[in-house]
């Protein structure tokens, strides 16, 4: 933290509520850019995330602090999270046929486990162990075809907020389609299995959820570089990994409608950050989000 946001922080603290855009691995820059603007003397009263915005998003309000958050984020093994599934690991055809069969080429368990233990560290374990209305995360329900907010949502499906896990909603969230597979709920109500994906089919950057009696901070993804990119589209695996990759870096290709937040935060990143990120590179996607998000607060907060 610089040494004027240490003068910053002890004169100044607001409340605000915080949107948090998808964008995969690149959640570790809006940890960076989250961690800069608790630093300022900010803090956070709600959130809602999508995708890897509502990895962060929770973090936040189970109660991590700036340096927790650069010290679990920035420092956690990021290829680990992928977790094959079976078939997967099987040489030349084994990732086509884990697509075929399972519809995704990696489980969600390790990523679920490694998030249900960040959130136990501070007490969260159900929707239940944070403040009514404090977080929400944005799924899409593949099997009805509709977006939801997690735990508004839930009662639909004969699930009490209550009771149910912050780690497991924020992984339907973070499914991303044929990377993952489909993160299925049981429908208390009917008995039907329904599967959940990446809420950024849904809504990327769910500025519509958000509660407005605090004021909203928009945190949006802008990577550097444009680098031509070509995907090699052999096989159904081929395909999928071109819908997805297409799907993240597409969305930053044109121009963005920007509305709905008292403040919009932008967030650099590296364009090519996947899971594949090395610790170094991980460091620097956060510090460079952080820094940059110091220099765009900062005015705000001085008189």
């Amino acid at each position: 933290m610089t040494s004027s946001g240490q003068r910053r922080s002890r004169y100044f603290c607001m409340e605000i509520n915080g949107v948090f855009e998808g964008g995969g691995v690149r959640g570790i820059a809006l940890a960076g850019a989250a961690a800069a603007t608790l630093e300022l003397g900010y803090s956070f009263h709600r959130a809602v995330g999508t995708s890897a915005g509502a990895l962060v998003a929770a973090l936040l309000m189970a109660g991590y602090d700036a340096p927790e958050l650069e010290a679990e984020v920035a420092g956690l093994d990021w290829p680990s999270l992928l977790q094959p599934a079976p078939l997967a690991s099987v040489p030349l055809l084994g990732k086509h046929m884990a697509l075929l069969a399972y519809q995704g080429v990696n489980t969600t368990m390790r990523l679920e486990e490694v998030w249900s233990r960040l959130l136990l560290r501070k007490g969260v374990r159900t929707f239940g162990d944070l403040p009514e209305g404090a977080l929400q995360v944005i799924a899409t329900d593949l099997t009805h075809g509709a977006g939801v907010a997690f735990p508004h949502c839930l009662p639909g499906y004969g699930h009490d907020p209550e009771t149910f896990s912050v780690a497991r909603a924020v992984v339907m969230s973070a499914a991303v389609p044929f990377l993952f597979i489909p993160v299925p709920l049981r429908d208390r109500l009917n008995g039907e299995k329904v599967l959940f994906s990446d809420g950024a089919m849904a809504a990327n950057y769910p500025i519509g959820v958000i509660a407005k009696d605090r004021p909203v901070f928009g945190f949006r993804l802008s990577p550097d570089g444009h680098q031509h990119v070509h995907n090699s589209i052999r096989g159904p695996y081929g395909l999928a990994r071109a819908v997805i990759f297409s799907g993240i870096r597409a969305r930053y290709s044109l121009p963005r409608t920007i509305e709905g937040a008292d403040k919009e935060i932008s967030v650099p990143v590296m364009a090519d950050l996947d899971f594949s990120v090395t610790p170094d590179e991980a460091r620097i996607a956060f510090a460079r989000a952080r820094a940059a998000v110091h220099d765009q607060l900062a005015p705000a907060v001085l008189p």
